[in-house]
């Protein structure tokens, strides 16, 4: 059912937190509890292994990634407005924090913790934030192409980070050039047990995607058990690997490297960070990062997933909800969470109906990491890293840049700028790369606005494209159409079309600058109005305006410019100028020739 529309003018005050969980627990039904049930299970079976995975990639302690599987999910479920969003650790946040870690010489693993936690909770205080200021826009700050060469370059990233785990070759290097630099020279240090346990399970996660789900539709198997035996492929594995390690005692005889022993439980609250004395300011630059990505990250998906069963996605009160989600990690001793894609995608597809899909899922999470410690400790780490690799890879988005590319070269420069950036010289430093170019990017955009001279169509009251259609045109009037706002970016190059147009066209006595694209006037571009009126006028030629949108008008007659303009004047329709200007012009050359004809 889709949440009520906010109240008219609710826009002009702070956002309340509100307990989403009362929209769909209004007609929860036992088809409903069944179905979540089974969805939450199917998520459950995947989140465990990726949480210990995500943990290993961000450089935390394995439970930093199960205590984010727990309490967050909760909190989403009931504050969230996505019916199927899957909140827990997620790989490019994972990643974000890895880099932070990394760039500041954390090795220790109980300052990483503490460094997790506290990136949990600025993320989380910085989205809450947001969300009593509605700030749910936020999201459309951030280009598509920008997004995609992040996501992208972030998922090379990581793989390149994953091969150390993948071969048994000790690695250090914090970027990915020097990293792979250090790879290729110890390749001879490679150890064949790891590697082969890695590629084994990378192989067999491939194979229990696609593969096996196109041989178990031709086999005709249901839907939801063909999904549970597919997504249960990297609990299998984990599982399969683990008893071989400890079978074998491979991390004895092989050096296969384990996880470890562990003393998971379940979390409980601990406030001790708070007065840690951890570098809060140093680490905020980093959380406003993971908090911008994790929530596009997660408004994107739900968004998709919500307009497939016409449902509606808050965006102000998402900020709130993973707000609190992360609030909730950082107390449980957690990194940072976001709705992660494929999870959710699962959760989706398992056939989840309302958020407490999550819930049970964050249930079975916490029942694993009581009765399933014991086997954690000789999980072998180059496991979690195929865990890794294959779900990442899904990130890379081939498909986009070759879109882009066809069709704005510019946006395709931006996305592979941000791609190589972030390879290059790490996620934080790529990222801001991107954003500026993105930015730049739209201000050159503006500064070279489409302009164009029109004619009217013969016969209609449409006026087009002087180089693309054929059109009639008057000695007397040049129709000028700029199809974007007047800005401080563009207003010379307007002044600049309108006098070389003139120029080339002599006789011209009226100007119609056509504003129908235009949404917006600056300052800057009121100047320059100001001063091509005058400039006009020296050369005989009256400005007139047509199509002005109201709000643009609002602004202009509060600096009187109508009355600056006059003789000139604001047409609401372009024919309906060259109507007025036509019989105008007709009428001045009947009173010249009559003028003409008494002197002589």
């Amino acid at each position: 059912m889709p949440l009520p529309a906010p109240t008219p003018g609710s826009g002009k005050r702070l956002r309340l937190p509100d307990l989403a969980m009362r929209h769909w627990l209004a007609d929860y039904g036992r088809r409903d509890l069944a179905d979540d049930l089974v969805a939450g299970m199917i998520t459950a079976i995947l989140l465990v292994p990726q949480s210990l995975a995500y943990a290993m990639l961000a450089g935390l302690p394995p439970q930093a990634g199960l205590y984010a599987s727990m309490l967050p999910p909760i909190l989403y479920a009931a504050l969230g407005t996505s019916r199927t969003l899957a909140v827990g650790p997620v790989a490019v946040a994972a990643l974000l924090v890895a880099s932070t870690l990394g760039s500041r010489g954390v090795t220790d693993p109980q300052q990483a913790l503490i460094h997790g936690v506290i990136l949990a909770f600025e993320v989380g205080a910085l989205l809450f934030v947001l969300g009593l200021l509605r700030a749910g826009k936020l999201m459309n700050f951030l280009s598509h192409p920008v997004l995609s060469g992040f996501t992208t370059g972030a998922a090379l990233v990581i793989v390149i980070s994953q091969i150390k785990h993948l071969t048994g070759i000790p690695a250090t290097g914090q970027e990915a050039p020097a990293l792979l630099a250090q790879l290729m020279a110890g390749v001879g240090q490679t150890k064949p047990m790891t590697l082969m346990l890695g590629l084994g399970a990378m192989g067999f996660l491939w194979l229990s995607g696609a593969p096996l789900g196109r041989l178990l539709r031709r086999f005709r198997v249901p839907e939801r058990a063909a999904l549970l035996m597919g997504k249960s492929a990297p609990l299998a594995v984990v599982l399969s690997g683990t008893a071989l390690v400890a079978w074998g005692e491979w991390h004895i005889h092989h050096g296969v490297a384990v996880v470890g022993a562990l003393a998971v439980g379940l979390p409980h609250i601990d406030l001790s960070f708070l007065g840690a004395g951890g570098p809060w300011l140093d680490l905020l630059p980093a959380a406003a990062l993971i908090a911008l990505i994790g929530y596009v990250e997660s408004v994107s998906v739900a968004k998709v997933l919500a307009n497939r069963r016409r449902q509606r996605v808050d965006p102000d009160q998402e900020l709130i909800a993973l707000g609190v989600a992360n609030l909730g990690a950082a107390f449980t001793g957690a990194m940072p969470v976001a709705g992660g894609f494929s999870r959710t995608v699962v959760n989706d597809t398992a056939g989840a109906r309302t958020p407490l899909a999550g819930v049970f899922t964050a249930i079975l999470v916490g029942l694993a990491a009581l009765y399933l410690t014991p086997l954690f400790s000789y999980m072998p780490q180059a496991i979690l890293a195929a865990i890794i690799v294959v779900a990442v890879l899904n990130l890379v988005d081939v498909a986009a840049l070759r879109q882009a590319w066809r069709y704005d070269r510019t946006d395709a420069g931006a996305l592979l700028a941000t791609l190589a950036g972030v390879v290059a010289l790490g996620v934080e430093r790529g990222l801001l790369l991107g954003l500026a170019l993105s930015l730049l990017l739209f201000i050159w955009r503006a500064g070279h606005p489409h302009i164009a001279r029109v004619g009217q169509v013969p016969g209609t009251e449409h006026f087009r494209n002087i180089q693309r259609h054929a059109v009639e045109t008057w000695p007397e009037i040049l129709l000028v159409r700029v199809d974007e706002s007047l800005c401080f970016a563009n207003a010379g190059p307007v002044e600049d079309f309108i006098l070389q147009a003139i120029r080339e066209k002599p006789e011209t006595r009226h100007v119609v600058l056509i504003a129908s694209a235009v949404n917006a006037i600056d300052t800057s571009a009121l100047d320059m109005l100001l001063g091509l009126i005058h400039a006009l006028r020296s050369l005989d030629v009256t400005l007139h305006l047509a199509e002005v949108k109201g709000p643009v008008m609002d602004r202009l007659q509060r600096v009187d410019l109508p009355g600056q303009l006059a003789p000139g004047r604001i047409f609401l329709h372009t024919h309906e100028a060259v109507r007025m200007l036509t019989d105008q012009a007709t009428l001045s050359r009947d009173s010249s020739r009559h003028a003409g004809q008494e002197r002589a």
